[in-house]
C-alpha cells in the first residue's frame, strides 16, 4: 500500500529522507510483526479451538 506522506515545515533534504527511512522501517517491522503473529495465517473457527486460549493463568500455573 502506497501512500503519500507530506512533510510540512522546515524540512530539508536530508531531514526529509531521514522521516522517509523512519516511517520504512516501523512499515516493515509492523509487517513482520503481523507476519510473524502464531495462528495469523489459519481461520478464527480453527483458533477457536485452541484449548490453550481457555485456560486462566492460575489454570496453567498449575500445569507447568
Amino acid at each position: 500500500m502506497n501512500e503519500i506522506i507530506e512533510i510540512k515545515g522546515g524540512a530539508g533534504e536530508f531531514e526529509g529522507a531521514v522521516i522517509a527511512v523512519v516511517l520504512d522501517r516501523i512499515a516493515q517491522e509492523q509487517k513482520a510483526a503481523v507476519e510473524a503473529r502464531p495462528g495469523a495465517g489459519l481461520s478464527p473457527w480453527i483458533r477457536a479451538l485452541d484449548p490453550d486460549d481457555d485456560l486462566t493463568p492460575q489454570e496453567m500455573a498449575r500445569l507447568r
